[in-house]
């Protein structure tokens, strides 16, 4: 669990034009503060309802791919729960499943 402290605002990247944004969260384990940035794709993008300063749970899988003799890697987030203020977790109406590999189109950009 950490909190929002950026959210981008969504992008359309690639030949498809792809909903695209990043979440990043701040956990702190009581000695020491983590910066993590996730990736949100598609409809995960669009109908994210995290702001800056909400307390969160990401689920996420983490990619790479090799694009024109480099490779990259992302962790790409496929769910996002908002903790309630007196602790729980706030379920979203679907669960989504992991986006597979082939997402993306290989002309498009990588992450």
């Amino acid at each position: 669990m950490g909190e929002v402290i950026a959210l981008t605002p969504v992008e359309h990247v690639g030949n498809d034009g792809i909903a695209k944004r990043q979440i990043v969260i701040q956990t702190n384990d009581g000695k020491y503060d983590n910066i993590q940035p996730f990736t949100l794709l598609k409809e995960r993008a669009e109908k994210c309802s995290a702001t800056v300063g909400s307390r969160v749970i990401v689920s996420w899988d983490y990619k790479g791919r090799e694009w024109n003799g480099k490779y990259y890697a992302d962790a790409v987030a496929w769910k996002v729960e908002i903790a309630g203020r007196s602790g729980s977790v706030q379920q979203p109406s679907q669960q989504p499943a992991p986006y597979s590999d082939n997402e993306l189109d290989s002309d498009s950009v990588p992450y």
